[in-house]
C-alpha cells in the first residue's frame, strides 16, 4: 500500500495531529509519506492507495488554499482518502460539506476525525476553551486513528465495503446561523487589516510574506502588494495571521472598531454561540478542559493578553 498525509497547517494544531496519523499510518502501509499542501502536485495523487487529508476549520469549512487544492485534483477512480480537521469547538458543518466535496472527485471516503485544538485568534477570549490541545492523549488517538484508517482500507479492498461510512448529514446548530451570516456578509468579520510600510522591516523580515496561505502579499515590488485589496486584507474567510506574526505592528488590525457594538455583520442570536457551544461539548465529557473554566471571560481578548509584538511566534518546526 502507497499512502501519504497532506496537510496545511497555520499554527502547528493540524501539524502535530498530521504527524502522528502519519506514524499510525507507517505501522501498516507499506510506504507512507507526508506533506504539506503546498508541497504536493493534486495531479499525482494518483500514484497513491490512501490519502490522508487536513486542514484547520476556518469558519465551519477548509483553508481556501484546501479548497483550491482539492478543486485542481483531477477524477478519481475510487481511490481511498479519509478526511481529518483541527477547530475550536465548532466543527458540525466540516464533513458533511468535505465529504460530499471529494466523492464528487471520484474518492472512496473511507474515515473522518477532528481534534480541538489551541486558538490564536486576535478577538478570541485568552485563555480559550480549546487551549492546551492537541495533547498526548489526542496525539495518541490520531496514531491510533492512522493505523485504523490503514488497516480499513486494506480490508474495503478485499471486498469489505460496509466499512466505508455513510456520509454525515448536515446539522442544523445555531451556530451555523452566525457561519451563514458571516458568508453572506462578504468580508472579513474580524475588520480590514492594513500595511504600513514605513513600520516594516522587508527585507530582513519575510514573516507576511512566507505564511499567507494566498499568497496575497509581495513587498519586493513598489508600490508593495499588500493583501487581497492590494493595499489592504478583507479576507472574507477571516484570516489575520500576518497580524499575529508581524513583529513590528506594520500590519495592523481595526479590532476596537470591530468590537464596537452594530459594526460588521448584525447579531441574529440573543447569545453567545461559541459560548453555548464550547460549554455543551465540555458537559458532553467531549472536550477535556484544560484550563480554568472560570478564566475564560469574552471580556479579555487575545489582543489584550498578546498586546506586545509579535502577538504569536511560528513554531520552528511548523
Amino acid at each position: 500500500m502507497k499512502s501519504i498525509v497532506i496537510y496545511y497547517s497555520q499554527t502547528g494544531n493540524t501539524r502535530k495531529i498530521a504527524r502522528a496519523i502519519h506514524r499510525g499510518m507507517s505501522q501498516v502501509a507499506e510506504q507512507c509519506d507526508i506533506a504539506t499542501v503546498k508541497e504536493v502536485n493534486p495531479k499525482d495523487l494518483d500514484k497513491y492507495d490512501l490519502i490522508g487529508l487536513g486542514s484547520p476549520i476556518w469558519m465551519g469549512g477548509e483553508t481556501p488554499n484546501v479548497r483550491i487544492f482539492i478543486d485542481k485534483i483531477p477524477k478519481q477512480q475510487g481511490t481511498h482518502i479519509f478526511s481529518f480537521n483541527t477547530h475550536g469547538v465548532m466543527p458540525e458543518q466540516y464533513f458533511p460539506s468535505m465529504v460530499r466535496r471529494l466523492k464528487a472527485k471520484g474518492f472512496t471516503v473511507i474515515g473522518t476525525r477532528d481534534w480541538f485544538g489551541s486558538v490564536h485568534f486576535q478577538m478570541a477570549p485568552k485563555p480559550y476553551f480549546t487551549d492546551g490541545h492537541p495533547d498526548e492523549i489526542d496525539l495518541k488517538e490520531a496514531e491510533d486513528f492512522g493505523r485504523e484508517m490503514a488497516e480499513n482500507s486494506r480490508r474495503i479492498s478485499a471486498g469489505e465495503t460496509h466499512l466505508i461510512p455513510p456520509v454525515p448529514e448536515h446539522m442544523y446548530t445555531p451556530q451555523l446561523f452566525v457561519l451563514l451570516e458571516f458568508f453572506q456578509s462578504g468580508h472579513n468579520p474580524h475588520g480590514h487589516i492594513s500595511y504600513n510600510k514605513e513600520k516594516c522591516l522587508y527585507p530582513k523580515c519575510t514573516l507576511c510574506m512566507d505564511n499567507c496561505l494566498m499568497g496575497y502579499i509581495d513587498l519586493s515590488v513598489d508600490p508593495p502588494i499588500y493583501g487581497s485589496r492590494g493595499n489592504g486584507c478583507d479576507m472574507w474567510m477571516g484570516c489575520t495571521f500576518c497580524e499575529l506574526i508581524c513583529p513590528t505592528g506594520a500590519i495592523s488590525g481595526n479590532w476596537e472598531e470591530g468590537m464596537k457594538e452594530g459594526e460588521g455583520p448584525g447579531p441574529v442570536l440573543d447569545f453567545n454561540p461559541l459560548e453555548k457551544a464550547a460549554d455543551e461539548v465540555i458537559a458532553s465529557g467531549r472536550l477535556r478542559l484544560l484550563v480554568p473554566r472560570e478564566q475564560i471571560r469574552f471580556d479579555n481578548p487575545y489582543i489584550k493578553v498578546y498586546s506586545k509584538r509579535p502577538r504569536f511566534k511560528i513554531p520552528k518546526d511548523k
